[in-house]
């Protein structure tokens, strides 16, 4: 075998040109596969790194009546954990920003607030000193002031201070005893999130300034994670939930009545990363294999041209002793060592193209870390992959290599004849390749289409010209009327600066990452239909809002500077146009009332709204309502600040807004700011990296194709060389020869073109129920790809039909 791997490297380092080309094709080939597969390994197979056994770990996720998941309050969470036998632990946690450091500059960090088994139920250990303690467990009334910093927040905020175990930081002007620093690579419970700190729940009073909504059933804001018990199985573990649900449903029916469970694997769970990502990563990893088939088809019929072109010296082998397996042995070697070359070109490239989704990302102010990593187990599968490559592409060129016959090449004098037989296998491997193309180029036209689509639909307000920041009061130790009284500071100061059109203020913004909050509802009359959903999202938002957004109210009023939180000022909303028919049976609904909180709070309406869209561009219309900032706001409330200038970019007006911000209130920090129309881009995330990823394979995918049929027409010419000079002898023009090889290589193309078009026409059918926008077969698009194919395949027969052009017939009779 050494023997073999020494002749390879020599024999390759005579041909650099051919061993380049295999080798680059090969790369291509891994570090795309390996690229995309990385995501999803990280992504979706190991979605909580630092956790022990996170193939254990399932998402708890209560179950409307409708069948909308949604989290889960703190009171069922206590049943579920005391009454499961079949989950060994249940955590439960909540994600906070929150300022750390001095009143004069604080910074942004991310928490969770958790449950006192969170760590060892996860099975994360501590880099630095320990976990929560019984004395302070998070479901203890009496938990102390204790908190759990991330290894990285240790390193870039603490500069890792050995010492930093029983120092006080302060979080949200609160002093908190650092106990222990969790362990390099734990990032927190919510995929694609980093946390910097963890703190006791049962704080969450304390730090935010909330009510106590830990003691409401009705409260249902809380991530719940579970773990296995040993031997136990996903099915039994969900069948005992399930009973214990209905018997939450009978005991508690103001609250509970039609709820179930959902236990779930991470990768189905509706929190994190993998909810938006698993169907365009799964989509990217298809078309990824189609791009490997296309590599495959390629090295193979390069490894022809190879065997062809040594034939003469495989027959002198072959005369000289040895056998037809040591000849087989002798090229698959060659082959491999093309692979390993590919496979280190392939690893180096996905270094670079595994942070690719860190570049896609859209603006937002969640701690959002997406990319992947070559771990491993990555590159183990790149491995794999590579050595799969040699052994689909090479083994059939190094078979007939062997089988060649010594005796016919060795009278003849000359390499490179090739049966009938193989030279048809090559054909067909071309058109072949043609066709992945195709469907290849399919895929990433309708995943650009959807990409467009989603940019142009119609969200039902103008994002353009708004300037967008966050301010939470609350965190800087305000509490409801002091931050009221900011806030109501903020909006009549930033209104008066140069080039403002515009100020509003709002708790949560239209497709964000976060979906907001919601309230059951009740409405007097109407009789909710079975499974019906009263699970309601709404947003606080400041007067002004509607008009700030272009939002026209269709009848009715906005909210008023007097719709305040004053003892005679009543209760009022702003219902949607969906909100308005489906419980009012009428979009003139103004003076019509509702209620929630369990019908302590009754609303009346004020106005009417269009419908816009909340979470995603291509939700269907649902009920949603809005509430005065000032009769809902407290100090745990977020506040998402609202600028429209009158012309040119935002951001430009962002340095101005800070400057008035710290003059009204410099102990107030203004984090994540930028304009609108970036943040509402997330919405849009998987389409673009569907398009662009797909766009990028597409370009790879073709060129190969034509890379392939280039190989081929190539080799014809070279190998009918002394044909085409009988031709030229007997009078053929140099356009007749130009026509022929043309029409061999069209040929090739027009199978492979009509084949790719039917599979096409399929895959079309099947997507357009996947991606927004899309309608079956697209024509047009088939059209252009059609157009694409022929152009590329102009080119790559162009090449080889002008050398035909210029054989000299006396030289290749000569010759003969």
């Amino acid at each position: 075998m050494l023997s073999d791997l020494k002749f390879a490297f020599r024999s390759l380092a005579k041909t650099p040109g051919f061993t380049l080309i295999a080798v680059l094709t090969i790369a291509v080939g891994i570090g795309a596969t390996t690229t995309v597969f990385s995501w999803i390994e990280r992504i979706l197979l190991h979605p909580l790194p630092g956790v022990r056994e996170e193939s254990r770990i399932v998402a708890l996720e209560t179950v409307t009546p409708s069948g909308e998941h949604i989290d889960t309050s703190y009171p069922d969470y206590l049943d579920y954990r005391d009454r499961s036998h079949l989950l060994s632990d249940l955590v439960v946690d909540k994600a906070r920003p929150l300022n750390f450091g001095n009143r004069d500059r604080p910074e942004r960090v991310w928490s969770e607030m958790v449950s006192g088994n969170f760590f060892s139920a996860l099975g994360v250990h501590p880099l630095l000193g320990r976990f929560f303690a019984p004395e302070d467990r998070a479901d203890e009334p009496a938990a102390k002031p204790v908190a759990v910093i991330g290894e990285n927040f240790w390193r870039q905020h603490l500069d890792a201070d050995p010492k930093i175990l029983g120092q006080t930081i302060y979080l949200n002007q609160h002093a908190f005893i650092v106990v222990g620093v969790a362990s390099a690579g734990f990032r927190g419970s919510l995929n694609g999130l980093v946390f910097d700190v963890w703190i006791p729940l049962q704080l969450q009073q304390l730090v935010v300034g909330e009510g106590n909504w830990l003691a409401s059933r009705s409260s249902r804001p809380l991530h719940i994670l579970g773990r296995l018990a040993p031997d136990v199985t996903l099915e039994a573990a969900r069948a005992e939930l399930t009973g214990i649900a209905a018997q939450l449903a009978a005991a508690h029916p103001d609250s509970n009545r039609g709820l179930g469970v959902a236990l779930l694997p991470l990768m189905k769970s509706k929190d994190g990363a993998q909810h938006e990502l698993a169907l365009p990563l799964l989509f990217l990893l298809g078309v990824c294999a189609l791009v490997y088939l296309i590599v495959c088809a390629n090295l193979s019929n390069l490894l022809f041209v190879r065997a062809s072109a040594r034939q003469r010296e495989i027959c002198i082998r072959q005369a000289l002793g040895a056998g037809r397996f040591r000849l087989v042995r002798q090229l698959l070697v060659e082959g491999l060592v093309l692979s390993a070359g590919g496979l280190a070109v392939g690893a180096i490239m996905t270094l670079w193209t595994a942070d690719l989704l860190r570049a896609l990302l859209p603006s937002t102010d969640l701690p959002v870390v997406l990319s992947g990593q070559l771990d491993l187990r990555v590159l183990a599968g790149a491995a794999l992959l590579s050595v799969g490559t040699t052994l689909v592409s090479g083994l059939a060129p190094a078979s007939w290599g062997a089988r060649t016959d010594p005796l016919g090449v060795l009278r003849s004098g000359r390499s490179g004849m090739v049966s009938p037989g193989a030279e048809k296998v090559r054909g067909l491997l071309v058109a072949a390749e043609v066709a992945i193309a195709v469907v290849t180029l399919t895929c990433a036209g309708l995943a650009a289409k959807s990409f467009v689509a989603a940019g142009r639909a119609d969200p039902g307000f103008r994002a353009s010209g708004v300037l967008l920041a966050t301010l939470k009061p609350g965190a800087s130790g305000y509490d409801r009327d002091r931050g009221l009284a900011l806030l109501d500071r903020v909006q009549t100061e930033l209104a008066k600066l140069p080039g403002v059109e515009s100020v509003a203020l709002s708790d949560k913004v239209p497709l964000g990452l976060d979906a907001g909050s919601w309230e059951d509802v009740s409405v007097p009359g109407y009789v909710p239909a079975v499974n019906e959903n009263m699970k309601i999202y709404r947003n606080p938002v400041s007067p002004g809002y509607f008009q700030l957004m272009r939002i026209p109210v269709q009848s009715g009023r906005e909210f008023r500077t007097s719709d305040d939180a004053g003892a005679r000022t009543p209760p009022v909303a702003i219902v949607n146009e969906t909100f308005a028919r489906r419980f009012f049976g009428t979009t003139n609904a103004v003076d019509r009332a509702f209620s929630m909180w369990g019908g302590t709070r009754t609303l009346r309406v004020v106005g009417v709204v269009p419908d816009i869209k909340y979470h995603r561009i291509n939700e269907n219309a649902q009920p949603y309502f809005y509430l005065p900032l000032a009769q809902s706001y407290n100090a745990g409330t977020g506040i998402a600040l609202h600028v429209r200038v009158r012309q040119g970019d935002p951001l430009a007006l962002l340095p101005a807004v800070r400057r008035e911000l710290h003059l009204l209130a410099p102990d107030v920090p203004v984090f994540e700011a930028f304009t609108l129309e970036d943040y509402i881009s997330s919405a849009r995330f998987a389409q673009k990296l569907a398009a662009e990823f797909l766009g990028l394979l597409s370009v790879i995918a073709v060129a190969l194709a034509a890379l392939g049929l280039y190989g081929v027409l190539a080799f014809v010419v070279a190998q009918r060389t002394a044909e085409i000079g009988v031709r030229m002898a007997l009078g053929a023009r140099p356009a007749d020869i130009f026509r022929l090889v043309l029409r061999r290589g069209f040929r090739l193309v027009a199978v492979g073109l009509g084949a790719g078009l039917l599979i096409a026409l399929g895959v079309a059918r099947f997507l357009s129920h996947l991606l927004y926008g899309v309608h079956g077969a697209e024509p047009a698009l088939q059209a252009a790809v059609a157009l694409l194919i022929a152009v590329a395949a102009f080119f790559a027969c162009w090449l080889p039909a002008r050398r035909a052009t210029k054989v000299d017939p006396m030289v290749a009779l000569r010759a003969e």
